[in-house]
């Protein structure tokens, strides 16, 4: 873990050189009360007091934190110069500040990154206080580009990680295959499903959704007493997390009624149209590509088959978090901000996703992920190719 912190920071500061950045600043509060997100991406240890965190495009990482939180920063090592401070951090801050004499200095606020928004209100005044009179004041500018790419274009040691949150979902979905059948609640799904995770050591990277046919409520987080009936389709959303990093897919299964071989023409026909988008927009997801123009793709081809269109993005990135990366593959909607503006980068890893609700059957739902390569995405797991039956 400790050389992925350092390999995470060695990139923050590549990152800052190729954007034209002097200076990243993540200021912190007690992080167990009050985590920033990304404290576990680059520092890797816990405050307790006020404490600021520095990576300089010159290459220089330096902490600046209470005097009994010092110690433990000076064991991980991946720090240049750790300062421990007892009665205020001005002076300490100030002085750094004025040796590493930046222009631009990126402070870990946002409007449109959740994930580089994790400075407190606040913290926020109490950090232009610590500044007021210096030349810095004027100089803070959002970190959101910086920790957009950073979170956003994986190492191989996150990828590995991630794959195998990827193997590791499709093996639990095999025991649901297994286990399925009529009569089944969604709820008892859940408590099996529940029980596998925690006996691998595991846990989910999110509540999963279960749609029990036409019965259950789409949405996040949905878990429904309602019992599966043969005829109709079962849909399930849920993900790992294996050594930090996050998987997310969405998996379909049909229930056969008596003297049935294959599912009906309209859930066939349905699953077929979901898989084909899915694999053409992997196809077509290239670096340099706006995140908008994938999203685009898929909801084009759907208005041709004479399905309706989704009402959420196509994809969204994924890593220590279930939602982790300034792009998305979304529309021009308000709701988005900037996100499906932003340009796709060869080592994104992103779900591709959505559902086509067949009339009294229920949602043929696929999410898989995918990692941007040079030559399109290619899948992190088996994408489902055909609708599996029991």
């Amino acid at each position: 873990m400790e050389n992925l912190l350092k390999a995470k920071s060695d990139q923050a500061i590549e990152i800052l050189q190729k954007q034209d950045v002097d200076l990243w600043v993540i200021a912190a509060r007690e992080s167990s009360a009050s985590p920033d997100p990304s404290i576990p991406l680059v520092v890797g240890g816990d405050v307790t007091w006020i404490s600021f965190f520095l990576f300089s495009a010159t290459g220089k990482k330096i902490a600046l934190v209470g005097n009994f939180d010092a110690p433990l920063f000076q064991k991980l090592g991946h720090f240049d110069e750790v300062r421990g401070y007892t009665k205020g951090v001005r002076e300490d801050l100030h002085s750094v500040l004025h040796k590493l004499k930046p222009k631009k200095i990126a402070l870990n606020y946002s409007i449109d990154y959740h994930m580089a928004d994790g400075l407190k209100h606040g913290l926020y005044i109490y950090v232009l206080r610590l500044l007021s009179g210096t030349p810095y004041e004027g100089m803070l500018i959002s970190s959101e580009n910086l920790l957009g790419e950073l979170r956003a274009v994986k190492l191989p040691e996150e990828l590995d990680r991630i794959r195998e949150a990827c193997s590791l979902t499709e093996k639990l979905f095999g025991s649901i295959k297994r286990k399925l059948k009529a009569g089944m609640s969604g709820i008892e799904v859940y408590e099996f499903l529940k029980k596998k995770v925690e006996s691998r050591g595991l846990e989910f990277s999110f509540e999963p959704s279960i749609c029990i046919g036409t019965k259950s409520p789409q949405g996040h987080t949905i878990r429904t007493d309602d019992v599966l009936d043969k005829g109709e389709l079962f849909h399930i959303d849920f993900g790992v997390i294996y050594k930090d990093y996050c998987s997310d897919m969405q998996r379909v299964i049909y229930l056969l009624r008596d003297g049935e071989t294959e599912p009906p023409e309209e859930v066939q026909t349905a699953f077929d149209t979901v898989s084909g988008i899915i694999k053409e927009c992997a196809r077509q997801a290239k670096p340099g590509t706006p995140g908008y123009a994938i999203d685009a793709i898929a909801r084009d081809m759907l208005r041709e088959r004479g399905f309706p269109e989704y009402q959420h993005a196509l994809g969204h990135q994924l890593g220590r978090y279930v939602h982790d990366g300034g792009v998305i593959l979304g529309p021009k909607w308000e709701r988005y901000g900037k996100s499906p503006y932003g340009h796709l980068q060869e080592g994104n890893v992103f779900t591709l996703e959505f559902g086509i609700t067949v009339k009294d059957r229920g949602v043929v739902g696929l999410e898989e992920d995918v990692v941007i390569t040079s030559k399109g995405a290619k899948f992190l797991s088996k994408p489902q190719r055909r609708i599996i039956c029991v």
